[in-house]
């Protein structure tokens, strides 16, 4: 079985007071999820540390999906770490 290999994701500008995420919005980027982090699969709402060009930075996970490098021909970063974990939503299960 094939696993979603990658994630489209926000940048995390800061918490404001209330601790409530302020996201970069302009853009969403992605990365690849490399095979050890894919075991216990990302989610949406996941925050992720990835690589940047200006270092290591905090991301909002969007979206998770399966792109074959064979087919699009592109190759991205790889995801560092998971860092929080969005909350299960037990309505979906089933």
């Amino acid at each position: 079985m094939k696993t979603n290999n990658t994630i489209a994701a926000f940048h995390i500008l800061r918490r404001d007071e209330n601790g409530a995420l302020v996201l970069n919005t302009n853009q969403l980027y992605h990365w690849n999820i490399p095979k050890r982090l894919r075991e216990e699969p990302i989610q949406p709402g996941d925050i992720v540390q990835v690589p940047t060009k200006k270092g290591k930075r905090s991301v909002v996970v969007m979206n998770v999906f399966r792109e074959d490098i064979e087919d699009t021909g592109r190759e991205y970063k790889k995801v560092i770490k998971v860092l929080e974990r969005a909350p299960k939503n037990t309505a979906q299960e089933s």
